[in-house]
């Protein structure tokens, strides 16, 4: 999905001059930030007109690039970016999303891993009750074997807050008949966490 906001901003433009530009009503151009309604391909080919031909990056292609500026070996065939996120915020941030490239998914228990010693235990736990994704980040951690004292600490507070309502690892596109299915093919940990997902340790093919 296109993050209009950030397109917006890039292009120093304010909703109104942006709603303008792509010829939508600013209401709706609020509802396209927000990710109330999808960018349709029209929209998009609009979007890239009015950036000079280059289309605008969603969010999958900075989370891929993020990760191979982290190091990640699974992207290592991307070109090199000199800008580097902290790898808490990059979690994080794909931890928020509804639906993410199961690539980058995939990545995440290796962001773990790779960064345990530099990762913000507590300010990620904090953001994962506030955007409500702790199920997602629990998951996450003891999928990776996050082993150190502050790791144990932000698990143990995940779990006093975990959520009842089943989740998905960020594909909440995922259709009815697959979600039917995830629910009895899951792993143990996948079903304590109330999380639709196949991915389990053996799949971690880039484990730190």
């Amino acid at each position: 999905m296109t993050n209009v906001r950030q397109w917006r901003k890039r292009s120093g433009l304010t909703q109104v001059e942006a709603a303008a530009l792509l010829g939508v009503s600013q209401p709706y151009l609020s509802l396209l930030e927000n990710g109330t309604r999808s960018v349709t391909p029209a929209l998009g080919e609009r979007m890239k007109s009015a950036s000079g031909g280059v289309a605008p990056e969603t969010p999958d292609e900075r989370f891929r690039s993020q990760l191979r500026a982290l190091g990640y070996p699974g992207f290592a065939h991307l070109p090199k970016t000199r800008s580097k996120a902290r790898p808490d915020a990059v979690l994080a941030a794909v931890l928020r999303q509804s639906d993410v490239d199961p690539r980058v998914v995939g990545a995440l228990p290796w962001i773990v891993g790779a960064n345990l010693r530099q990762l913000d235990f507590s300010g990620l736990v904090r953001q994962a009750k506030l955007r409500n994704f702790q199920n997602r980040l629990g998951f996450i951690l003891q999928l990776a074997g996050a082993d150190t004292p502050e790791a144990h600490l932000a698990i143990r507070d995940l779990e006093r807050a975990r959520l009842l309502q089943e989740d998905t690892l960020c594909w909440d596109s995922m259709p009815a008949a697959t979600r039917q299915w995830m629910r009895g093919n899951r792993s143990r940990l996948a079903r304590h966490w109330n999380i639709l997902t196949r991915l389990r340790a053996e799949d971690l093919h880039h484990a730190a």
